[in-house]
């Protein structure tokens, strides 16, 4: 037990040294968002540009059939149409740790999405697939996550 405690303890500090990593930002299609995802896994959601133009820090506190879980992910965005830069698709990957059928896990994520930002309002919208596998404590995938996230852009 104290290895698993020591494991979450190293978990949680990478996953706050991401975001405390200060880098300036040019020409993102925002700053930080959060709101909600309704899905498969549902609950609150993050999402900074920190550390390059196209590349984010996505945080989750998800609820799923399994339990509760927090999830760290990094993702690359592109711009499939250049007339349209409100538009992106996204891919990537990172870990998450959390409750897993009432055992404690860490595992792996993989994500994938398309995003489209209103330019009058502040809110963007997403919808992807995070398939998971949990590697600790119970070996078990989880592909069939899909969900829609509904953010407030805080800058632009």
């Amino acid at each position: 037990m104290k290895g698993t405690k020591n494991i979450f303890m190293l978990v949680m500090a990478m996953m706050l040294s991401l975001f405390t990593l200060q880098a300036k930002l040019q020409a993102q299609p925002y700053n930080h968002s959060a709101g909600i995802r309704a899905g498969y896994s549902s609950g609150i959601s993050y999402k900074g540009f920190r550390l390059h133009r196209m590349w984010a820090i996505e945080a989750d506190f998800l609820y799923n059939r399994h339990g509760f879980n927090l999830g760290a992910l990094y993702e690359h965005h592109l711009e499939p149409f250049k007339k349209n830069t409100r538009t992106f698709i996204y891919f990537g990957g990172g870990a998450f740790g959390g409750d897993w059928d009432e055992e404690f896990s860490l595992g792996v994520a993989a994500v994938a999405g398309i995003e489209y930002t209103l330019r009058d309002l502040p809110l963007n919208f997403s919808f992807d697939w995070k398939p998971m596998l949990n590697i600790y404590a119970v070996l078990e995938p989880d592909w069939l996550d899909f969900g829609l996230s509904i953010r407030y852009r805080f800058s632009r």
